[in-house]
This record gives structure tokens, C-alpha cells and sequence, in this order.
């Protein structure tokens, strides 16, 4: 009944469609719908870590980004509904992709609050205990890819200007150039016994990292609206974030102000500090899983009668 494709995973369906748009209107492949749904534009990231001066890879400016270009513009073109993770995700195609405004539909994005919880204290203690830590530790969390636009090495060197008790826990696989750089920076700071690494994590451990940490950190120069973010805050725990906006304020998630490290560090310490709690409440009522899929399921009967 209808086609619903992520990013660049349906390239050869919106490029067949557009084919089949221009020469061949009464198609009956046209006749299905078919909902694209953007988490970022390679336009919107692009010009966002030119402005940050950010160092683009050559594969990436030359190879990867020009090919997932075309997908997003063919994938605009070919589209009944287009539905965006974020408010500036959805200006991004307007305003770079020419995206038409009444096509677009934002739905923010969810989380699954059953798996991702707050737990007791003695499970809490016993998780922190298993992973390195000790209870009086104050646990920095960054949880996902390394790359140089999540900007890992600015938690890594905010570490530095924070008291010994706080301890930084990494998640999460890495390019190899980049986790190399990271490396230098523990070694040349003196960091290895304040810094726990684990890598790839299959998706029913993730909850764990989430729920034995004081803050989740992600400095991030470009974001759709990253799925870590609302997993963290689910379980309860802060958030202080960048490279994206909610469409409204959310209790336990605060942005970065600065990106120097000196900055950083100033706003991990205030959040910690003030013990800040989440606003669970809200996110259960309008970031669970059920609540989004009915948000895009109102997508689709615009779409299909």
C-alpha cells in the first residue's frame, strides 16, 4: 500500500520513479505512494562543517557526498510524502533540494522507553562496579560513531579540565584515522586510567552504558536528530548536545554553548553537580515508539485512501 524508504537505501526506486514520471505518467508503479524519510541532508552537513571549518575527507567531498546528493535530490523528486527527524532537517531539503513545503512533515524521533529505563540504585552500582567505575565516580557517557564531526576529541580534552573523579566511558566503533588521533590525546594528557573504551555495542547491551552514566556528552558539529540523545534522556540521564534543536524545550537536555573544550567542561561540571532530572514524563507522552509511529502512520493516510 505504500513505499516507505530511509536515505539512500531506495536510490534505484526514486530514480526509476522520476524515469517513469517524465515519460511514463500512467504507470501503475506510480499508483503506490512512497514516503521518503530524511535523518540529515548531505547538503545541510556539508555546508555545516564548512562553517565550522571542520577538515572534510577527500573520499567524502569527492566520492560518497556528490553520490548521496543525488539521492536526496532524486529522492525529493520521486516522493508522495517526504518526513524529516528534525525542524532544520526539513528547511535543509527546502532550502537546498527545493523540497515542496506541503509534501514535508516532521516527525522528531522516538525511543524505546521499555528497553530504555532508569534502574535501582543497587543495579546501578553493581553495572558501574562491572564497567570500571566506582560509586563516587561522575560518569561522562559518548555513545555512537567516532568521527571527526562528533567532535570526540573535544569531550577527551574537556576531560582534562575537570576534577579526578570525573571519568569519560566511550561507545562505540571509530574510523581508524580518527581513533588514532584519540589515542595521542590520552596518551599525551595522561588519560588512560581515567577513560573506559568499549566498541560495538549489539542493541540490547546499549541500555546499559546509558544507565550507569551522570551525563551523556556529543559535541556533534551536524545532526539529524540523533536516536542516542532521547536514549539517554529516557533513562533519566542529561544530555548536553549540539548539531541540532528539539522543537521544544525538554527538561535534562541542554546544548552546547561553546564548542572549546574549556566551555565543555564548565557546562558537564554545573549539570552534574545540580543532579538535574529528566523530564521523563514528556518523553514517554511524545518520543515513545507508539506515539511516533501514530504520528507517521497520519503521514500515510494523507497518502492512502
Amino acid at each position: 500500500d505504500v513505499i516507505h524508504s530511509h536515505g539512500h537505501f531506495g536510490i534505484w526506486i526514486y530514480t526509476y520513479r522520476n524515469f517513469l514520471k517524465k515519460f511514463f505518467k500512467s504507470a501503475k508503479e506510480l499508483k503506490t505512494p512512497i514516503v521518503v524519510q530524511f535523518h540529515n541532508t548531505v547538503e545541510g552537513r556539508s555546508e555545516s562543517l564548512k562553517g565550522a571549518g571542520s577538515e572534510i575527507k577527500t573520499s567524502s567531498r569527492y566520492i560518497s557526498w556528490p553520490m548521496a546528493r543525488f539521492s536526496d535530490k532524486q529522492a525529493v523528486k520521486a516522493a508522495d510524502s517526504l518526513i524529516f527527524v528534525s525542524v532544520e532537517n526539513r528547511d535543509d531539503a527546502i532550502k537546498y533540494y527545493g523540497a515542496d513545503p506541503a509534501k514535508c512533515f516532521v516527525v522528531e524521533t522516538g525511543v524505546n522507553i521499555e528497553a530504555f529505563r532508569p534502574i535501582g540504585a543497587e543495579e546501578r552500582d553493581k553495572t558501574r562496579k562491572e564497567l570500571g567505575f566506582d560509586t563516587f565516580d561522575k560518569v561522562i557517557l559518548y555513545h555512537g560513531a567516532m568521527s571527526e564531526r562528533k567532535n570526540v576529541h573535544l569531550v577527551i580534552e574537556a576531560l582534562t579540565l575537570l576534577p579526578e573523579p570525573f571519568k569519560l566511558l566511550l561507545v562505540g566503533p571509530g574510523e581508524s584515522e580518527y581513533m588514532g588521533r584519540l589515542d595521542k590525546i590520552v596518551e599525551e594528557k595522561h588519560l588512560v586510567e581515567r577513560i573506559v573504551r568499549v566498541g560495538y555495542t549489539p542493541y540490547p547491551q546499549v541500555p546499559i552504558a546509558f544507565q550507569a552514566s551522570d551525563i551523556f556528552v556529543m559535541p556533534s558539529s551536524f545532526e539529524g536528530l540523533p536516536k542516542v540523545v532521547m536514549q539517554s534522556l529516557a533513562c533519566g540521564v542529561p544530555a548536553l548536545v549540539s548539531g541540532f534543536k528539539l522543537s521544544e524545550e525538554l527538561r535534562g537536555l541542554f546544548y552546547v554553548d561553546d564548542m572549546s573544550p574549556a566551555k565543555i567542561a564548565e557546562q558537564i561540571k554545573a549539570i552534574v553537580s545540580t543532579n538535574t532530572e529528566v523530564d521523563r514524563v514528556k518523553i514517554i507522552s511524545f518520543y515513545s515508539w507508539g506515539t511516533r509511529a501514530l504520528e507517521i502512520d497520519k503521514v500515510y493516510k494523507k497518502l492512502v485512501v
